[in-house]
């Protein structure tokens, strides 16, 4: 069924959260984020965390009839007053701003506002989602039988060995080693403008348990393999997380007002991403891509105070 207009400016339940230590500790870790800067004051995409509950409450309404299958996180801007910590009891308000469509595709707008224990606004955050090829069509035959070809395709040689090179490059810059066969495996490198970072095979479980997104695409092989991804794939959310620590790594925890960002591609188990910018002023604007050029994160747009 096509989005139904009048569903603009609805409402959902507030949802209340408590920052715990450990779970902010758990988000750093997952994200690959700096433990000290960030053991008390919470890093920028967390809100991801305090509002899940309320994301999937939208995502499965049964008023708004979602097209699951063919949905996307398609952009993302957090903007932020104040800083949240540690103990902070946060109380997320959120509605549909817009619905609308373009080209082939259905779009759908949530923008929330999320209040600490002193009712003071934290964060304002807008959430852009997009139903490719519009929410009242299924798959073409045509588009479910380049599915179903690409997922009895074996994995690419040529992309493999991109991978693997990529990655001991890392290695070199770094002088460092890691275990394929292990999660949390820390792999970065900052040089110049650009920070690389390598993507360990078990970061999507990881962010998963970190962020409370357990979407089948980002834990089952085999599933991400039928619908046409090649295999499971890395939390967008997580991408963005990552650019974290990129642009703030010479910036105070609580210096940034702005994040936004659009994903533009999918990022798999065992990329390098290679992010890179520039600032001008208290702006600074940056992309990411993988080990084939492709951009996998674009528009990012950081405000800082």
């Amino acid at each position: 069924m096509v989005i139904d207009q009048k569903f603009i400016g609805k409402t959902y339940p507030d949802l209340v959260y408590q920052i715990a230590k450990e779970k902010l500790k758990e988000f750093v870790l997952a994200t690959k984020a700096d433990q000290e800067k960030f053991a008390e004051i919470t890093p920028p995409t967390f809100p991801v965390v305090y509002m899940h509950d309320l994301l999937w409450t939208v995502l499965f309404d049964p008023e708004l009839k979602l097209n699951l299958a063919k949905l996307v996180h398609g952009e993302q801007d957090f903007v932020y007053h104040k800083p949240t910590r540690v103990g902070d009891t946060i109380t997320t308000k959120s509605r549909i701003e817009k619905i609308f469509s373009k080209s082939v595709h259905d779009f759908v707008v949530m923008v929330s506002e999320s209040y600490n224990q002193n009712d003071e606004l934290v964060c304002t955050s807008t959430w852009t989602f997009i139903i490719r090829g519009g929410n009242d069509k299924d798959f073409s035959l045509q588009e479910k039988l380049v599915v179903k070809l690409m997922s009895l395709l074996p994995p690419c040689p040529n992309a493999k060995a991109k991978r693997m090179a990529a990655m001991q490059e890392l290695r070199t810059l770094t002088g460092a080693d890691i275990a394929l066969d292990r999660a949390l495996q820390d792999l970065a490198h900052h040089s110049g403008d650009e920070y690389k970072v390598f993507i360990d095979k078990y970061m999507p479980q990881v962010y998963a348990g970190a962020s409370g997104d357990f979407n089948v695409i980002h834990l089952d092989e085999s599933f991400g393999r039928q619908v046409g991804l090649g295999g499971y794939i890395l939390h967008g959310m997580a991408t963005m997380a990552l650019g974290v620590n990129y642009f703030m790594k010479e910036k105070a925890a609580d210096s940034i007002k702005r994040y936004r960002a659009r994903f533009s591609d999918v990022v798999k188990p065992m990329d390098t991403l290679t992010y890179s910018g520039s600032q001008d002023g208290d702006k600074f604007s940056f992309v990411a891509k993988n080990q084939a050029g492709k951009e996998v994160l674009g528009a990012g747009l950081v405000e800082f105070a």
